[in-house]
């Protein structure tokens, strides 16, 4: 069974309410959805759909490559476990490749109404922007 991700905060003595970064322990006895569920707890109006490829810069991902939520993360990890810094002013694109590094192939996707899209023309932005936009 897998265990829970671990999701730590670190906040910035000015403003100890708003983290100034995140750190993710990922394991690869963890699941798609633990992962995606993670995030959204940190962006609640982002999604992070995870892919069985990677995907250029600038472009979607297939969606038949999309792994299924119960997917183990050992699939594509390189290794057992990592920790992924993230923080509000990274842009889309820098979380993805962050991510790639490690093996895990992933998507940012905006919430848009009552739909999901795909960020690839805004992986410039900063996470928070992003967030702050979706609606």
């Amino acid at each position: 069974m897998a265990g829970e991700l671990k999701l730590l905060h670190f906040c910035s003595v000015d403003s100890p309410s708003n983290p100034a970064f995140m750190k993710l322990v990922v394991k690869s006895n963890h699941t798609a959805a633990s992962l995606q569920e993670a995030f959204t707890k940190l962006f609640p109006r982002l999604s992070l759909h995870l892919f069985k490829l990677p995907h250029a810069k600038g472009e979607g991902s297939p969606k038949a490559e999309r792994a299924l939520p119960e997917s183990l993360l050992a699939e594509w990890m390189e290794v057992d476990e990592v920790t992924v810094e993230l923080h509000p002013k990274m842009t889309v694109g820098e979380l993805e490749a962050k991510l790639q590094e490690h093996g895990i192939f992933a998507q940012v996707f905006r919430k848009s109404g009552d739909l999901w899209l795909e960020t690839t023309r805004t992986d410039g932005w900063t996470l928070e922007r992003v967030n702050e936009e979706s609606y």
